[in-house]
């Protein structure tokens, strides 16, 4: 399927085994010109479709022949990266906001990149307004983290983008699926081939509950923070003005910490990312909107400060962590009053734990059956499950059960 200097550069990734999403997408893509890839943030999404792209453009074809669009920045950044650690020969141009615009469209006059990545903004700007990317000869056109782009703005610019976009193939990805997408979807990719695989559980990632009060809500997070031991970890706010204060309770106690906001420039991000890697601060704070993008492999707790106003974006914090099949943990503080928000969100598929702050640790709340002893629970749990469901199972097992209590209860057989 994949050309050798394509195995080859696998085989230099180190990959022994590909994630559902890769094996799915590698199967898929030669046949069926749109696709839609649904899976959880960490489970090798952008690799599904580099990998195939890399794959299709023909080295001797100096023209554009696929472009890879991303929300922010750092995503731009992320993807590039990942294309060129590949080694291929592949003339591969990332567009992102500071750079020197007016000797890029310089360039653009005298040769055109066979791989593209940039954002909508970016897209619009050199391909339409300028008329200097030729992103009409491409082939392949991917959307990538799509979910993010469902705003207004970013619509208003897609819709500008599919329309000077001839590509015969178009791939979406993302890792959830809102409502408001599926319009979109209907209107630019018609019939799709469509993998999902979006299932959050199947990463190894715990979630846990923590119920507080807003009154003791900076005394819990510091207690959380005081009994866990991160290689990295991530807190996450909903409001850019908490940024401050919670990046404030880390450094006044003590933690190495640095925030991302909105307003913090690409390149000063990229340096704080870089000191992250370097492990110069333990903890990030930041918002929803100021994380995209953020890609860091030694994520090992995410801490939730504040539910997130959208609740599909409970699904990309956890995904920071338990990346690349490693496992990972998520403690959300929440008061009883946002009991409905973390019932939406299960029905998302998170299957959320609760956990109480102890003196020493942070403990799991397992809630035993009334008025069954620790003995009665170790019969019940002694019983073996059948390997086929016969008829009358049910039945059956309950007075296994019936008896195994009894005789923890009472002795005898």
């Amino acid at each position: 399927m994949f050309k050798q200097e394509i195995k080859n550069a696998i085989e230099k990734l180190g990959y022994h085994t590909f994630t559902p999403i890769q094996k799915s997408m590698f199967d898929a893509y030669l046949k069926h010109e749109h696709i839609i890839g649904l899976a959880p943030t960490g489970t090798g999404k952008t690799h599904a479709y580099l990998l195939p792209i890399m794959n299709e453009i023909d080295p001797n074809l100096k023209a554009v022949q696929a472009v890879v669009c991303v929300p922010t920045n750092d995503l731009v950044i992320q993807v590039e990266k990942m294309a060129k650690t590949l080694g291929l020969e592949v003339d591969i141009k990332a567009y992102v906001s500071g750079k020197d615009r007016l000797r890029e469209l310089d360039q653009l006059t005298k040769r055109q990149p066979q791989l593209v990545i940039a954002t909508p903004g970016k897209l619009e700007d050199y391909a339409i307004k300028e008329n200097k990317l030729k992103i009409h000869t491409a082939n392949y056109f991917v959307l990538d983290e799509a979910d993010m782009m469902l705003d207004l703005d970013f619509i208003t610019t897609l819709d500008k983008v599919f329309y000077s976009v001839k590509a015969s193939h178009l791939w979406m990805f993302s890792a959830t699926l809102p409502d408001g997408l599926d319009k979109f979807i209907t209107r630019y990719f018609g019939q799709s081939y469509r993998i999902d695989l979006k299932d959050p559980s199947v990463l190894n990632i715990t979630h846990g509950l923590i119920m507080t009060k807003m009154e003791n809500k900076d005394k819990d997070f510091l207690d959380i923070i005081s009994k866990i031991n991160p290689y990295i970890g991530m807190v996450f706010v909903s409001k850019r003005e908490t940024i401050d204060h919670v990046y404030n309770l880390l450094t006044e106690s003590g933690y190495s910490a640095v925030k991302i906001s909105g307003e913090t420039k690409v390149k000063e991000r990229k340096q704080i990312l870089d000191q992250v890697r370097n492990l110069k601060y333990r903890f990030i704070v930041s918002s929803d909107i100021a994380s995209r993008g953020i890609d860091l492999e030694g994520v090992t707790h995410v801490i939730n400060y504040e539910l997130p106003y959208q609740l599909e974006f409970y699904i990309h914090r956890s995904g920071r962590t338990g990346r690349a099949n490693r496992s990972g943990i998520v403690y959300t503080l929440y008061t009883n009053e946002q009991a409905r928000k973390i019932e939406s969100i299960e029905k998302k598929g998170i299957r959320f734990k609760k956990f109480q702050l102890t003196k020493d640790d942070i403990v799991e709340i397992i809630k035993k059956p009334k008025g069954l002893s620790e003995e009665e629970l170790d019969a019940i749990k002694k019983i073996k499950k059948p390997t086929k469901v016969a008829p009358n199972y049910k039945k059956k097992n309950a007075e296994k059960i019936k008896k195994a209590k009894r005789i923890a209860r009472y002795g005898g057989k």
